[in-house]
């Protein structure tokens, strides 16, 4: 019997991969003490490729790109895989946050970026991210 995946994109909510899936006041949180720092904090999210676990980073996530992924992504996962590939492929060891991977998809909205990781983990192109 053979396995057969398939992407299914319809399933992975792709309007929240980019800014208009959000209200314009997506930045407006509640005026409580746990939501201080919240976004600054979801952008500053570190994300390592090629790190060794001998001395990890608190808090990052050990992210690894599927070289070889085969099956169709939408435009926003192809522009955030290539940039991923792009890390992992062209050093050593490097070190990105998601604010930075949201300036580069040209992103206002920090949750689009997530959204994006989070559907690339979900279809296996990349993993090691934990939210």
């Amino acid at each position: 019997m053979d396995l057969v995946i398939e992407n299914v994109l319809e399933n992975l909510q792709l309007d929240l991969e980019h800014d208009s899936g959000y209200p314009p006041d997506w930045d407006v949180l509640p005026d409580k003490p746990e939501y201080e720092n919240y976004i600054e904090n979801a952008r500053n999210q570190i994300l390592v490729f090629n790190g060794a676990d001998d001395k990890p980073i608190e808090g990052a996530y050990y992210v690894t790109v599927d070289e070889a992924y085969p099956w169709n992504l939408s435009p926003g996962q192809q522009k955030l895989y290539e940039l991923l590939l792009s890390l992992q492929k062209g050093s050593l060891y490097a070190i990105t946050t998601v604010g930075q991977l949201a300036d580069a998809m040209d992103l206002e909205v920090i949750w689009a970026a997530y959204q994006r990781l989070d559907n690339l983990q979900s279809l296996r192109a990349i993993s090691g991210v934990n939210r």
